[in-house]
């Protein structure tokens, strides 16, 4: 079975970025997928600034990207290069840790120039085409997708799968 990983930097899961993350979680678990998000926001500040490659919880969702056969990352407009916990949890991954997976940067924002750069922060050689979206997309209190997220986070989705399995794109 394949297994994903969502990763977001976000610190609370009642965000935009948390609602994409979910989102695209559930688009990958109805097609039978494993997926495991990983909230690096929300795991010890002082673990990941020490650079403690120790902690339980800091080892534990670097197993889980190595499982991992690919990876979406959730950047979020404030900060196209990931949050500080997400940088600095990058940071510690292993050299070359997301070689040969595929990595789909998606990034969220209010102007479509605050995509430039999304895949340059990540430490990966050759990353998917980037997926982004407007954050007037996503209606508050709870961060509903409009249709148009929806179907671009059903889009990455099947970014994400077909990278997994080439045969898919000729079906």
């Amino acid at each position: 079975m394949t297994q994903f990983a969502v990763l977001t930097g976000h610190l609370t899961r009642r965000s935009r970025v948390g609602a994409i993350a979910g989102v695209l979680a559930d688009e990958l678990r109805a097609t039978g997928a494993d997926v495991v998000e990983i909230a690096v926001g929300e795991l010890p500040h002082s673990a990941l600034m020490a650079g403690n490659h120790d902690h339980p919880d800091v080892r534990r969702t670097q197993r889980a990207l190595a499982e991992a056969d690919a990876v979406a990352v959730v950047l979020p407009r404030y900060d196209p290069h990931g949050s500080t916990p997400l940088r600095t949890w990058l940071a510690m991954l292993p050299p070359r840790a997301l070689d040969g997976k595929p990595v789909l940067p998606i990034g969220l924002g209010t102007l479509r120039s605050h995509s430039i750069g999304l895949a340059n922060a990540l430490p990966t050689p050759d990353p998917l085409p980037p997926t982004y979206l407007y954050d007037t997309w996503f209606t508050a209190p709870d961060w509903t997708p409009t249709p148009r997220a929806e179907s671009l986070l059903h889009r990455a989705a099947t970014t994400l799968r077909t990278a997994t399995h080439p045969a898919l794109a000729a079906a």
